[in-house]
């Protein structure tokens, strides 16, 4: 069975923090829209890897840096 990755909202988080990024910003970055964007980082839903890699890539990150094993994050929010 093949493990299934989410977005690591918490990482994502720090580095817009830390890079002053607000999420509108991101989204047009990662061309994707705004409510899209947030879905995915907060809905703890599997990503699609375009999707990913239009974040990593507007990031600057690697996709493998900006995602956790879905179980994880079930975890996190019990």
């Amino acid at each position: 069975m093949a493990t299934e990755y989410v977005l690591d909202a918490e990482r994502i988080a720090h580095w817009r923090i830390d890079n002053h990024v607000p999420l509108k910003q991101l989204a047009r970055a990662a061309g994707v829209n705004l409510s899209s964007l947030s879905h995915a980082i907060c809905g703890g839903r599997e990503v699609k890897m375009n999707l990913l890699l239009n974040l990593a890539n507007a990031m600057g990150e690697d996709p493998r840096d900006i995602v956790k094993p879905k179980a994880l994050a079930s975890q996190e929010t019990k």
